[in-house]
């Protein structure tokens, strides 16, 4: 399949979900995530995202209000899209402000968070809308995430989030796509090999 029916079929099944539906698939991703997340060390830098209001992606307010939390203790840093079209990753703490983007996701305020290098981060939670097998991604398709990804370590996790099962394969892939190495979705975990 391609990116663009990709894109328009999830987005169309997430909104024919009842409120009741959507609730119950973050609800199983939460505890999948949570889970797989317990096998990481203490005080791991962890880049995640907002969820789009209204678009109906993972809900990741329970997962960053546990991830700091003991038993994980993780530093959490978020993305935020600068003046040049690239994102960049802020480390935030209590005192964090946030700032409404032109998408309508909130980011932190440069003013009030610190600036971390992408080769720091140990592990990303990336959002997307659909995936394949082989770990390839399909997000609203601005290319943000993928520049990213490739200035971090080779050894970064990356771990999409995803309320819906793959899709059998990608067949618009470009060079500069980054494949993910696991997939949580609320039924299962997929290990990319």
């Amino acid at each position: 399949m391609k990116k663009l029916e990709i894109r328009n079929n999830h987005l169309a099944l997430r909104k024919s979900w009842t409120q009741e539906e959507w609730k119950t698939r973050n609800e199983q991703l939460h505890e999948r995530v949570l889970n797989y997340l317990t096998s990481i060390a203490k005080g791991t830098l962890v880049l995640s995202f907002q969820s789009i209001k209204g678009k109906r992606e993972v809900d990741t307010q329970v997962i960053h209000e546990t991830i700091i939390q003991a038993p994980y203790e993780f530093q959490l840093a978020f993305p935020r899209v600068e003046g040049d079209g690239k994102m960049s990753a802020y480390l935030v703490n209590d005192s964090t402000s946030w700032i409404s983007s032109a998408w309508g996701i909130k980011e932190p305020d440069p003013k009030s968070a610190e600036k971390v290098k992408p080769s720091a981060i140990e592990v990303i939670l990336v959002p997307l809308l659909g995936f394949d097998l082989q770990g390839q991604r399909v997000g609203f398709g601005k290319g943000f995430y993928d520049r990213f990804l490739a200035q971090c370590s080779p050894d970064c996790l990356k771990i999409g989030l995803s309320l819906e099962g793959p899709v059998e394969q990608i067949d618009d892939l470009h060079a500069y796509d980054i494949p993910l190495d696991v997939v949580i979705s609320s039924d299962r975990v997929y290990t990319i090999h």
